[in-house]
């Protein structure tokens, strides 16, 4: 066995989902191809999709694509969308494989060549300064230069990030123990983007960073928070190559006040200032806090 096929085999690729079953199909298929092959093991967690949804996955099932399904009832009180932290722990917590990918639908993957970047990525996973290796960022963040070709950023995203399984479990066990443990009753203090926010709680703790790889033309990751038909749209475009240069690297911009979704023109932050009571509530608020935070200091900070 190849040593790509080796490591491909120790991962689990995880995600939970709602909807988008008209596109689900081709971007899973997309991951593969991004990855090299079928992963270890795939698992899906659904939040209550339609049922035209929940037919493709049992097709992908059946056809081995899919190798852990989890479908909640539309009616369970776990189909909440301030909840939905629920179904993104379990889809990692059921895994078996030494290291976890998360994805997510709407984001699309794309690279040419990179043969070698999955091994080159599990091992930098023994690095003790790195958290996980991944990307999909919409926003700049706290980062700094890492070697050529890459930099570090402290935040994580289950838009796209590898990590080692254990490292999960830690995370869990040292920033959500108690409230796992309670059944997730009651809000937490982390609220709707309780993985990410305890992510980055965790890298805080103890100095560490997520490892990303500098994007072009050969090489992007894109979170699109796009849904059903315009997901296939954009997936085309995306495909075709269409203005991918005017949304790589978005973490690495110096505009602190923009957002950016591939297929959407920027978000500025003056047009969320409507939002200003929920703002606290979202990851971007997450994110937002700890960018005001840091300001002063990323742009001089040495290397960790």
């Amino acid at each position: 066995m190849s040593e790509q096929l080796s490591k491909l085999s120790e991962v689990s690729m995880v995600s939970a989902n709602f909807g988008n079953g008209l596109a689900y199909r081709e971007i899973l298929l997309d991951w593969f191809k991004f990855l090299g092959g079928k992963p270890g093991e795939v698992i899906v967690v659904d939040g209550g999709s339609d049922s035209d949804t929940q037919k493709v996955y049992w097709e992908l099932y059946q056809e081995g694509l899919i190798d852990k399904l989890q479908v909640i009832a539309p009616q369970h009180e776990d189909n909440d969308k301030d909840r939905c932290f629920i179904q993104e722990y379990t889809a990692a917590a059921i895994s078996s494989k030494p290291y976890v990918l998360w994805f997510k639908i709407d984001t699309l993957p794309y690279r040419e060549g990179h043969d070698g970047w999955l091994e080159e990525a599990i091992d930098y996973l023994d690095r003790d300064e790195i958290f996980a290796v991944g990307g999909a960022f919409n926003r700049t963040f706290k980062h700094f230069d890492a070697w050529p070709g890459w930099y570090f950023i402290q935040a994580c995203t289950i838009n796209f990030s590898l990590m080692k399984r254990s490292t999960f479990v830690s995370v869990m066990e040292e920033c959500l123990g108690e409230y796992i443990a309670s059944g997730f009753r009651g809000t937490h203090r982390f609220r709707r983007f309780l993985l990410e926010e305890a992510f980055i709680a965790y890298m805080t703790d103890h100095n560490q960073y997520t490892l990303c790889k500098i994007e072009d033309p050969t090489w992007t990751v894109f979170h699109t928070n796009a849904r059903d038909e315009y997901l296939q749209e954009v997936r085309e475009k995306y495909w075709a190559r269409e203005d991918v240069k005017s949304f790589m690297n978005p973490s690495l911009t110096k505009d602190l006040n923009q957002f950016l979704y591939y297929g959407k023109p920027p978000v500025r932050s003056s047009m969320i200032q409507k939002m200003r009571t929920a703002f606290g509530e979202t990851k971007i608020g997450g994110y937002w806090r700890e960018v005001k935070k840091n300001v002063v200091s990323w742009k001089t900070e040495p290397n960790p």
